[in-house]
Formats: C-alpha cells, structure tokens, sequence
C-alpha cells in the first residue's frame, strides 16, 4: 500500500494524502490530507518531507489525536530526554496498564475531569493486575502526576487549551511512618550483607544516607578515594541518566570515613580484575555498584534482593530507603545539628530534617534537660 498519494483537484492545486501508523488501540487506518497550491513536482517534494516527518516522527495530527498515540509522543520527545532511565520504565509500566486500557482511545481534546475521577476510583476498587481488589492510594496519585504532568505539557504545547486534571480531586497517599534501625541491627545487617552481591550499595548507604537511585547511578568519577568524598550531581553516561536530582541541594558533596574508603578501595580493585578476567563480556559502565559482570542493578530487583536479605535473616522489615533515616538517626544521637545533618541528607530546608526526625530530637531535648537539671542541682547541694 502507498504510504501517500497526490490527487490533482485543479490546475495548481492538489490534494495530499497521507497514511499515518494505525491507531494503536484499534488498529483501524488512518490518513491524514492536505491542501496544496503549486506545481505537481513541489507537491511531491512536500510529500516526501512529510513522509519523512512520519518516519521522524515529528508529524502529529493534533486535531483528532487520540490520548494514547499523545502519551507515546510525549515519552518519546519529552520523557525519554528529561527525566532518568528508570524513572521511564515506571512511567511506561503504568500508561500501557493502566491508563492506555481505559482512556487510550479517546480523543485529548475530549478527555474529560470526569474520564479521569471515574479511572481514580476504579481503580481504587479494581486496578490490581493479578487478582482482586485495587492499587494503592499511593499508586493512583502516581498515575494522576504521570497525566497531570503530560497534560500540562499538552497545554504548553499547545495541543489543547487547559488541563483538565486539574479539577480532578486524586486520593492523598498515606504518609509513610519512617523505620529506623538501631546500631546494633545495623551492624547486624553489615555482616550478613558482606556475601552478597548487594553489600556495596547496602553500605554505602549506611555510611552516607544516599538515596537509592543516588547510590545506584553513583560512577567513580564522583567518588575521591584520597580525599574521602563523594559527589552527587547530575550524570550522563550510558544507561546513568539522572538529569534532575529531586532538588537542587540534592546535589552535593558527602565525606565519608575510612572504613568505607577502604572497602570501596578494594571493591574498584576487583572490578578491575572481573574486567580483565571477563574480557567483552564484561559491561564498562564506570558504576560503583554492579554486578561481577560489570552489569548495573535493576532498582526493583535489587529492593527485591535487600527485602529478602531482611526476611531471610529475621531483620527488621524496613525500605532500603530507611536506611537513609536510620543514618540520619544515629547523626541526630551523636548530637550533631540539625543543619549539618540536613545539608549531608541534601534537604532542600532545615524544616525537612527537624519534621522527619522531631520525636529523635525530644529525647535529646529530654537529655539536655537532664543535665542542666543535674548542673543546677548539684550547684545548690555545694551552697547547702
């Protein structure tokens, strides 16, 4: 089938058919046509641009555009280069299962506030993929930020005129009680860990407070063995993207103490030699953490990994990212201030570190009341 065809309708004027991508939900044929005023050789030239427009995939028909095939051009020409790798996969795990399947085919113009509460609630109710019942509370805001934010680029792009998800009313996630592990559990967890092939992220994140996806796309480059730091900043390299650190104080520099500049000195070490034993099978990455074959963790696999490295060993059931509350935890003990311990966790306020860890902070209020209870009491004993 020809993929367009030219129809004269007078001297000087034609008609430009074009075959666009079958509609993806569907699969019913689509063309689009044009308008053309000059001779026939210029209306073949503008044939042949559109075409390679299709194939580009620059050409949209944005009037009759249907919600799915705005989603696909919105991952492809925003998506996939503004935001990292693994943050994508999420975004595509819930448009293909859950958003496409109920709103896919619908026109984006005609997407409604209605079409959008009516796919929160049933969802709620029905949205789990295996089995009964519904997604999360915390799920369903996810999937109304993922069309909130494609739609309000739809509007910047002037694919329509307002964002409708904006009078929608999305279910507010419960907010999770952060877990923390004491020095003992912790130290615990550091000798079971030590055999596995998670040990090196695991202790980083110990020793540092990093956030997982900070940990997982940290390259060596950012890390000073000599000096005793590592540097957090957005990162481009291979399959590590990570474009927009969650703010900008999330960029920053983090000293780290001997014992761990040791062990990552002899990790490198035998990175280096899996490189040489492997050869091209071996996959240069410059990531800290990775497999024996130089491959980077998947993030859900690997909390899969930590999760059971937890259960296996009757540990606390706690996230990976409480051990980043669990270093703060213990800075907070040692009686290090409040602003110190923000700017090492990269907080974008102060306000951020006093509110997740108020209750740690009491007893340290209690403490030092203690002691000046103690300081004038012992004062008046000497004068008695």
């Amino acid at each position: 089938m020809s993929r367009g065809n030219i129809r004269e309708r007078a001297k000087g004027s034609y008609t430009i058919t074009i075959e666009l991508p079958r509609d993806c939900i569907t699969n019913k044929r689509k063309q689009k046509y044009f308008n053309f005023k000059g001779t026939k050789k210029e209306a073949q030239i503008f044939l042949t641009e559109k075409l390679r427009e299709i194939d580009t995939g620059i050409l949209i028909d944005t009037k009759n555009i249907k919600f799915s095939e705005y989603l696909d051009y919105w991952m492809e020409e925003y998506c996939n280069n503004k935001l990292r790798i693994n943050t994508i996969e999420g975004y595509k795990h819930y448009i293909e299962n859950h958003i496409k399947p109920v709103l896919g085919n619908i026109e984006l113009e005609k997407i409604t506030p209605l079409h959008l509460q009516t796919l929160y609630s049933n969802k709620l109710k029905h949205g789990r993929l295996k089995g009964e019942g519904g997604l999360s509370k915390k799920s369903v805001l996810t999937i109304h930020r993922i069309i909130h934010c494609a739609l309000e680029r739809a509007v910047k792009w002037q694919f329509v005129s307002r964002n409708v998800a904006d009078n929608v009313e999305p279910p507010k996630a419960e907010q999770y009680q952060a877990k923390f592990l004491n020095d003992k559990q912790i130290k615990a967890l550091m000798e079971i860990a030590v055999k596995t092939e998670i040990y090196i992220p695991i202790i980083i994140g110990i020793y540092t407070g990093m956030r997982r996806g900070e940990i997982l796309d940290l390259i060596w480059d950012n890390v000073n063995l000599e000096r005793g730091y590592i540097r957090i900043s957005p990162i481009e390299e291979g399959d590590l993207k990570s474009f927009h650190p969650k703010t900008k104080d999330s960029i920053r520099t983090i000293a780290i103490p001997d014992f761990l500049i040791k062990i990552l000195k002899k990790h490198k070490t035998k990175q280096m030699e899996n490189k040489l034993r492997l050869g091209n099978e071996y996959i240069n990455s410059n990531a800290v953490c990775t497999y024996e074959n130089g491959k980077l963790f998947n993030p859900k696999r690997f909390s899969s990994k930590f999760h059971k490295l937890l259960v296996d060993n009757n540990l606390p059931h706690i996230r990976f990212h409480d051990l980043r509350h669990s270093h703060a935890s213990l800075l907070v003990k040692l009686g290090i201030h409040p602003k110190v311990i923000s700017e090492r966790l990269g907080h974008s306020d102060i306000g951020i570190t006093m509110n997740l860890y108020s209750h740690l902070y009491e007893d340290t209020d209690r403490e030092v009341a203690d002691m000046f209870d103690n300081l004038i009491n012992s004062k008046q004993n000497k004068i008695g």
